[in-house]
């Protein structure tokens, strides 16, 4: 059901914080506001929460066989488990119910606006200007951007002409569309080997073009989720090499030397690239259903060249390519990046260097499931917010404090820096918001 028209003129809101999207990100920002004690209401562009999980709806990337990547033990809100009854690794469906229940027991419905696209985010003096899609204007105290980063494409571009059906992976819902066809998938992520293993039962062949080796980890090892295994090292504190054995030892167990069947060898270190978790991949890929090629060199009309030098007849291609980090609706005067195409500059992918009344809460790409560090990241901003309305001595020391545990390192070895990668560490990630939280409460107390 729609909101009612809007007054004319702006809105004032400006007792209240806007949250924008009712995904994963902003009910947990908005559940730590509620419980800090700070006034909000969440905009959200659809009819129902849920963001991207919310299967075959405008604005969902999932597809019908979409699980999650994390199990529900490490995926879970803090204080908030899933249900018992649950997979081991939530379906879509699974998912979305879990955030419905979320929202209302943290009474949180009552505080969505619906149909509430957002079209600019400007600052004005101390406050902030939302203005709608609808032409609807309101002002706001500040505003948490949680609207997440999985619904701008990101395609791979090739020079040449393909005459076939080119799709994003954020397109594609069922293998349908692939039955009889010769597919190629473009791209080494988990939506990527996902769909290549759907391709593969029901297309007339399957191609996988990986541009460089990744590590395949096996979902379960030892009868239990692979993140629940090494998630026991990481409450140890096991030294890295640890890890890097105890997940060699997984892929040799489960897979032997995945490169015997044509997978390239990684060009990096386990645990300093990508990790993919699919236990099917590397079981077709031996059977020759899914067959792995290099990067693509050109198109060619009904045929894709690759860098090897072979040649493929191709129906269509998918490309599982990613997406971009973008908040259209934000300049760079009030959101600067360090470089065009680059991520925005935020310390700790939160805290806007330039201004206390923006923030960003959900955008980070962690080792393990992200929504409990989204948790961690709303209450850090709350205990910000409180801190740096307290008083004038408590925000200049919460200035100094987000800027010092910012050059804290929380991102895998050989990340190329903070603002040219999402990726995070999630134990070094979370212990440095944890100490800053703390910090910042005892500014807020003393001041």
């Amino acid at each position: 059901m729609r909101p009612p028209t809007e007054p004319a003129g702006p809105q004032d809101r400006t007792d209240r914080w806007c949250i924008i999207g009712a995904g994963p990100a902003g009910l947990a920002t908005a559940k730590n506001f509620r419980d800090a004690g700070l006034p909000f209401e969440i905009v959200e562009r659809h009819d129902s929460l849920g963001g991207i999980w919310r299967y075959g709806q405008p604005g969902s990337a999932v597809y019908r066989s979409t699980c999650m990547i994390s199990s529900k033990r490490l995926s879970a809100f803090r204080g908030f488990p899933m249900p018992a009854s649950a997979q081991d690794y939530l379906s879509h469906r699974e998912a979305l119910a879990y955030l419905t229940d979320y929202a209302r027991a943290h009474g949180l419905l009552d505080h969505i606006r619906y149909h509430r696209a957002v079209s600019r985010v400007e600052r004005q003096g101390t406050t902030w200007s939302v203005t709608f899609e609808d032409g609807a204007v309101c002002r706001y105290r500040g505003v948490v951007v949680a609207s997440g980063h999985h619904w701008d494409p990101r395609p791979a571009r090739f020079p040449g002409r393909f005459d076939g059906r080119i799709l994003h992976s954020s397109q594609y819902r069922t293998p349908h569309l692939l039955e009889g066809r010769r597919v190629l998938i473009v791209g080494t992520g988990n939506s990527g080997t996902d769909i290549a293993v759907e391709s593969s039962r029901v297309a007339a062949r399957t191609l996988h073009s990986v541009r460089q080796g990744c590590h395949y980890l096996p979902k379960y090892f030892l009868g239990r989720p692979m993140d629940e295994v090494m998630e026991w090292f990481v409450r140890v504190r096991a030294p890295r090499f640890v890890h890097r054995l105890i997940r060699r030892a997984a892929i040799w167990c489960v897979f032997g030397d995945p490169t015997r069947f044509g997978l390239p060898r990684p060009t990096r270190r386990i645990m300093d690239g990508r990790l993919i978790l699919n236990s099917e991949l590397v079981h077709h890929v031996a059977h020759g259903s899914v067959v792995s090629k290099p990067d693509v060199a050109e198109l060619r009309g009904d045929r894709v060249r690759f860098t090897d030098g072979s040649e493929e007849e191709v129906d269509v291609i998918v490309h599982a390519t990613g997406f971009n980090a973008t908040l259209p609706f934000l300049s760079a005067a009030d959101l600067p990046v360090r470089a065009p195409g680059r991520y925005p500059d935020l310390a700790l992918h939160v805290f806007n260097p330039a201004h206390d009344g923006l923030f960003v809460v959900g955008m980070i790409q962690p080792d393990s499931g992200a929504w409990w560090l989204f948790d961690d990241q709303a209450a850090t901003v709350a205990a910000y917010i409180n801190a740096v309305t307290s008083s004038e001595s408590a925000a200049r020391k919460a200035r100094v404090l987000v800027r010092a545990q910012a050059a804290r390192r929380y991102q895998p070895p050989g990340t190329p820096g903070p603002h040219a990668s999402l990726r995070i560490e999630h134990d070094r990630y979370t212990r440095i918001l944890r100490r800053l939280r703390r910090d910042l409460t005892s500014a807020a107390e003393k001041a």
